[in-house]
């Protein structure tokens, strides 16, 4: 840990020969324009109820994805206890129906849709939107609950130097974590590069004193949850003019995750970790203009997902002798290209037409276990490897038609394509009942056809009102057609696509350079909903059940957000979300969990310029929440965190903050609680 502090001090020390120098913000948006995602011919929205930037991130102590993102209003959070992923929804849509995308490229693993958020950190993030209302047909298929656009960091200037090194500690427990970054890179007439790397180590968190210690949970320091997180990146770019551009980006995410045990609950998944938790990224990005008002845009990528869970027979972490205890082994890849043409060439139009293909192979097995006589590790035979391959395929055109000076109308449609191209699994086979064989499954496809309209009023300057309908699809994942769930469920591979009718409208305002806010309504019509019906017993009692396409609901809610600054050193801030969550099947009465009714976050941001200091407070209320879909329910709680600023010399500012302040003790899954009150010390960088 040490060598780390070293590390990073000496990077500090080295930098103190460079000078800031200002972009201008327009200049920003040009320069990361080929990594965003939007409808061509309609005003990107900055608004406070869709887009988070670096200085926000780093305001509020955000340092991962999941925490930054919750700051929008319309965004919930939730973690998987069991595998201590870290999730977003999107308007009551988990990630599953609301994907998210790293740069314009679609981040989620093949089998089960899925990808542990909390491993992207923030520290070489430009900014994150989330898109709700009207989705752009560039993103391609299963847009269903919208769309989540993390946008890397870039150079904007000749010597372009950023990062921070700090440590985390608690009450009485000391320095439990520790991080370093930097992202240094260049930006030429005609090339730029950049690189980037980070670590974030976090040591066994310190639970609230306000939480009552259990057999499984018999101090404050949380049982088996640390996790370490390397990130290393490059990006060079070429851009030959003022229209083009060319890039080539490399990405690697090494993650050593633990998983605590349930707090209440025993079983013998209670002993879980994660040694490897890995991904791979190669993409490249072109904009080219081939004919006047005309662009050719161009993505290729190559994704690599490989992870190792291991489960355990007991706290101790050690042997795998139990029937139940495996070390399983998932290694997925996805290879896409996405190509997007869009023209000006009609007059008082925009229309894009986008192609989208991606290939999808997961392959997992439980590895082979040698026997150790010296710890009592017994042989364990393994499994042989079952491949799952998909090719998903899509293409889409959109088209925004200036009408007159103040409206605008936005028409579009798609057609999704899934078809499988082999599934297999290894156990008992779901038909004959043999038992330890390795079978294929059926060959299954599925379609889909969606459309959207809206409109875009400008009746004032700055003041906007975008109303739309939409119908979003999102294909059933591999896990969801295919898995047996150790004979719990009959594999269904033609389930069909779910989708919903989204109708949203939403209202922003700018009042001079001190004021904006939005307002945003939506209802959700979910339709052909996967839904698992029960369809027999095991010999236990248990019951079989099976993904169909039977599940009805309704999703409906507003969001609210504004930003003021009254006077020069002093910045407010607010947003409120409220969801209503309502389960529309026949014969159902399920509960929607891991969404709060309603979430509010508000901020106060004081900067003392004569003291060269900034204070930002900021306090986070979570409503109720459902944890089962039979109705038990989260307590509501509230964050206060506070985060002081101080600049030592140009560039370079030391912070202390504290999260948690109150020591709240809350849960998002039951039997997992999250971290007391907690401490933070860094310096920050930036040349």
């Amino acid at each position: 840990m040490k060598k780390n502090y070293v590390i990073a001090g000496a990077i500090l020390l080295s930098l103190n020969m460079f000078g800031q120098e200002q972009v201008k913000v327009d200049t920003l948006q040009k320069l990361y324009e080929i990594q965003e995602v939007n409808i061509h011919g309609k005003e990107r929205n900055e608004g406070p109820i869709t887009r988070i930037d670096a200085e926000l991130m780093q305001d509020f102590n955000k340092m991962n994805v999941v925490d930054a993102v919750n700051l929008l209003p319309g965004v919930g959070i939730t973690q998987m206890g069991a595998r201590n992923e870290g999730s977003i929804l999107v308007r009551g849509f988990n990630s599953l129906r609301t994907p998210v995308f790293y740069d314009g490229i679609p981040i989620y693993t093949p089998y089960d849709g899925n990808f542990d958020l909390s491993r992207f950190t923030t520290f070489d993030i430009n900014s994150i939107s989330v898109e709700k209302g009207l989705v752009s047909v560039q993103y391609g298929p299963n847009t269903m609950g919208g769309a989540v656009n993390i946008i890397s960091r870039k150079p904007v200037k000749i010597l372009d130097i950023d990062g921070q090194s700090g440590v985390g500690f608690a009450d009485g427990a000391g320095i439990n974590s520790y991080f370093t970054s930097l992202n240094i890179g260049t930006r030429q007439k005609k090339y730029y590069l950049m690189g980037s790397a980070s670590i974030l180590k976090i040591d066994n968190y310190i639970i609230s004193r306000k939480f009552d210690r259990t057999e499984l949970q018999p101090s404050l320091e949380r049982e088996n949850s640390g996790s370490v997180d390397v990130r290393l990146s490059a990006k060079f770019g070429y851009t030959p003019n003022k229209t083009d551009e060319y890039s080539l980006s490399v990405l690697s995410q090494n993650a050593d995750k633990n998983i605590s045990p349930n707090a209440y609950n025993k079983g013998n998944s209670n002993w879980r970790d994660y040694p490897i938790y890995d991904k791979r990224s190669v993409y490249i990005k072109t904009k080219t203009l081939i004919a006047p008002k005309t662009f050719l845009n161009f993505t290729g990528y190559y994704d690599t997902y490989y992870n190792k869970m291991k489960q355990y027979d007991d706290n101790t972490y050690t042997l795998l002798n139990k029937n139940s205890s495996f070390s399983s082994v998932y290694d997925d890849y996805s290879l896409g290209a996405i190509l997007n043409l869009t023209t000006e060439a009609v007059k008082n139009n925009v229309i894009t037409l986008s192609v989208n293909n991606k290939y999808d192979s997961h392959t997992e097995y439980n590895e082979e276990i040698l026997a150790d006589s010296n710890s009592g590790q017994k042989f364990k035979a393994g499994e042989p490897e079952q491949n799952y391959k998909d090719n998903t395929f899509y293409v889409g055109v959109e088209d925004v038609v200036t009408i007159n000076s103040f409206l605008k109308a936005v028409i579009g449609a798609s057609f999704n394509s899934r078809n499988n191209i082999k599934a297999q699994e290894y156990g008992t086979h779901y038909e004959t009942g043999e038992k330890n064989v390795l079978y294929d499954f059926p060959k299954g496809s599925d379609h889909a056809l969606d459309y959207k309209g809206g409109i875009i009023i400008e009746p004032f300057k700055n003041h906007v009102i975008t109303a739309s309908a939409s119908k979003r699809s999102r294909f059933a994942s591999q896990k969801e057609r295919y898995s047996s769930r150790f004979g719990s469920q009959v594999p269904n591979p033609d389930l069909k696509s779910e989708y919903t009718w989204a109708y949203d409208i939403t209202y922003s305002a700018k009042l001079g350079n001190n004021f904006n806010y939005e307002v945003s309504g939506f209802i959700n019509t979910i339709r052909d909903a996967i839904f698992a019906r029960t369809v027999g017993t095991l010999d236990n009692g248990n019951p079989i059940v099976q993904n169909v396409n039977i599940g009805k609901a309704v999703f409906q809610g507003y969001e609210l957000a504004l930003n003021y600054m009254p006077m020069r050193n002093i910045t407010l801030g607010a947003n409120y979300s409220y969801i209503d969550m309502k389960d529309k099947t026949e014969g159902s009465s399920e509960k929607f969990t891991d969404v709060p009714n309603h979430k509010m976050m508000a901020y106060t941001k004081l900067e003392a310029p004569s003291l060269r200091s900034a204070l930002n407070i900021n306090v986070e209320f979570y409503g109720k929440r459902y944890i089962t879909s039979t109705g038990d329910q989260a307590p509501e709680f509230t964050l206060v965190n506070a985060k002081l600023s101080v600049n030592i010399v140009k560039g370079v500012n030391f912070d202390f903050g504290v999260r948690n302040l109150l020591d709240r003790n809350y849960y998002l899954s039951y039997g997992y609680p999250k971290e007391g009150r907690s401490f933070i010390t860094a310096l920050n960088y930036h040349f």
